[in-house]
């Protein structure tokens, strides 16, 4: 017991020296490492065992993690903002979480029950022009895993408010190595039905954690006792907002792979899927920062300290600056390494042209640029205007991406994709933010 107290005391003592953001986004940047190395890893075993073709198909379902992460309804990102607010004001956070936990079980019932009805028939349209045949019920399966771990990933956004992201970030990075061990075991053994298989290799890790982290941060002593309906319907006013924010970023960000699967070849979405994924490991440390920064952010701007909140802009603009910067070398040193990194990924199966991955830096440059300022208004919990501005970016995204992708495949999907967002989010993004906080009253 003793010993228990003095490893305590060292512990309080060691991070208090360390400011806790960074400490953070210490733990943020190891989850990103073994995320990407995950996805790196699992592309040269999955198609060596399941050929280009299988291989399509598996982009496609996990490319939906967009729309399966749709299934939190936006209480991840409303949770969090209240959490932040509860602690500025000094007020308890767990019996607020106690009195919503309940009406979490409910909204994972129906959502199974709602998916499992209508995945068949979505399974159709997506698959239809693949040659490979699947099993009837493979998205009811994978999907139905996806949908409970993106409820459960509310948990995540719950350790973030509470400055204890450390405990979101482990148990994502056990969920990527549980599923990086999946496919390695799987594409190594003889089975049959490889495809199924190596999609529930991917995800059911990954569930899993997400499970233990949502029963680590819920308290659920006494949770049908505290449930309190009026204060799930108050966090429920601002998630809904959210929700179909993601809704409309889901059919940007999201739409990608819909679209391929009815445009596109086997051989063109691999590519696309190879290439992106390499890009996603480039952005995922920018990522981390801005997701460790929400709560932070969030409690200066609740302060209405003029100065704080002056801290925050400048922090942002610099933040966007390095950025930049940093995308663009990275993508240098892709276009120099491309025979490599083809060589490694496919085994001399695809082949790429320069112009596609200088699209790619492009396009990434682009939502370095719109995520930090998404990040920041949605800190602010200003997310009527988001929700209201993006279905309208949405529609110009699919329009685009079919008109494009039709016209010049690859090449069109990522011209598409530029042109969304510069028609739409890289200008009316950074216009709002400045323009409201103009118009605040904030304590000198």
């Amino acid at each position: 017991m003793l010993l228990k107290t003095k490893c305590y005391e060292f512990k309080s003592w060691f991070l208090s020296f360390i400011p806790r953001c960074f400490y953070v986004t210490f733990f943020g940047w190891i989850y990103r490492i073994i995320m990407a190395l995950a996805q790196v890893i699992t592309i040269p075993i999955a198609l060596r065992c399941l050929g280009v073709d299988s291989y399509a198909v598996f982009a496609v379902v996990t490319g939906l993690v967009a729309w399966f992460n749709l299934a939190d309804l936006g209480f991840g990102y409303s949770i969090q903002n209240h959490i932040s607010i509860l602690r500025v004001e000094g007020k308890d956070t767990r019996s607020f979480l106690r009195s919503i936990a309940f009406y979490f079980l409910i909204i994972a019932f129906f959502e199974l029950l709602v998916f499992c009805s209508i995945a068949p028939f979505l399974q159709h349209f997506l698959l239809k022009n693949f040659a490979v045949k699947t099993s009837w019920y493979l998205l009811i399966i994978v999907g139905s895993f996806y949908v409970l771990s993106a409820i459960c990933s509310v948990s995540y956004r719950i350790f973030f408010a509470e400055q204890k992201g450390y405990w979101g970030y482990s148990y994502q990075s056990a969920g990527w190595l549980g599923a990086l061990i999946a496919i390695i075991i799987l594409g190594y053994l003889p089975v049959e039905n490889r495809l199924f298989l190596i999609l529930l290799g991917w995800i059911i890790p990954q569930t899993f954690f997400a499970l233990i982290s949502f029963i680590h941060a819920m308290p659920w002593r006494g949770i049908f006792t505290y449930c309190d309906f009026n204060i799930f319907k108050r966090i429920f006013t601002k998630a809904w907002l959210f929700n179909l924010n993601s809704i409309g970023a889901a059919c940007v960000l999201g739409i990608d792979y819909v679209i391929m699967s009815q445009l596109l070849s086997a051989h063109d979405i691999t590519l696309y899927n190879i290439f992106n994924k390499i890009f996603l490991f480039i952005y995922a440390g920018y990522s981390t920062v801005l997701m460790t920064l929400w709560p932070v952010m969030a409690e200066k701007f609740a302060t209405r300290n003029r100065q704080l909140i002056d801290e925050v802009n400048s922090m942002l603009l610099r933040n966007i600056f390095w950025a930049i910067g940093y995308i663009t070398i990275a993508t240098g040193l892709v276009l120099i390494g491309k025979n490599f990194l083809l060589s490694f990924f496919a085994k001399g199966l695809l082949s790429v042209s320069y112009w596609v991955i200088i699209l790619f830096g492009i396009y990434y440059a682009i939502r370095f640029w719109v995520d930090s300022y998404a990040t920041v208004i949605q800190s602010r919990n200003k997310i009527k205007f988001i929700a209201f501005t993006v279905p309208i970016q949405a529609v110009v995204s699919v329009c685009f991406l079919y008109y494009f992708g039709a016209k010049y495949g690859l090449d069109g999907i990522l011209i598409a994709l530029i042109l969304c967002f510069t028609v739409t989010a890289v200008w009316v993004l950074p216009c709002y933010h400045y323009l409201t906080l103009a118009k605040e009253r904030f304590i000198e």
